[in-house]
């Protein structure tokens, strides 16, 4: 096929994330992302790079499901038209009985994971030398706080259907949920 230049501002605003990610001079509008050596790691950048300069949050199956930029535009124009219906609102919290999606920090961790599921090199380890009779009923008290206070705490990460999701695990029983 035959190198179709971008039409749109959308479009070249699209070729140039890409073409920047790829390492490439140009790119046009019907050239398939992994054709042209892209792969999940790039598309994670990609999705950031689009949620900064475009101020669209796409989830990462958008450039699976669509691998080219005429594709993935239309999708990119339907979000930014909802958002401008919606307005800006302010973020809330979300009821934890809804699916929750992992950020694109969390869905480029849970796919190293998976790739390397043996590895520990995103662990962070810690030791510390307590001096002095421990309280260790004042020190669970502490770790009890602060995991009510704190839901990453608390949170794990399943596949369903393949999907990665966020399961926030209720607090324990005689824990109660900390003030905002």
């Amino acid at each position: 096929m035959s190198h179709v230049a971008p039409r749109t501002s959308v479009e070249t605003v699209l070729a140039g994330i890409w073409a920047e990610v790829l390492g490439l001079e140009r790119v046009g509008v019907h050239d398939n992302f992994f054709e042209l050596g892209g792969h999940s790691l790039l598309a994670t950048q990609v999705i950031s790079r689009i949620r900064t300069e475009l101020r669209v949050d796409l989830p990462l199956r958008d450039i699976f499901e669509r691998a080219t930029i005429a594709q993935l535009v239309a999708r990119i124009a339907g979000s930014m038209e909802l958002a401008v219906h919606e307005g800006c609102r302010p973020l809330r919290a979300r009821p934890r009985t809804e699916r929750l999606l992992l950020s694109f920090a969390q869905q480029r961790l849970w796919f190293l994971d998976q790739w390397h599921p043996e590895s520990t090199f995103y662990h962070i380890t810690d030791a510390w030398r307590l001096r002095g009779p421990l309280e260790t009923e004042a020190l669970a008290h502490s770790f009890r706080e602060i995991v009510a206070r704190h839901e990453v705490l608390r949170t794990r990460f399943v596949a369903v259907a393949g999907d990665p999701q966020q399961v926030i695990d209720p607090l324990q029983p005689g824990t109660r949920p900390h003030p905002r």
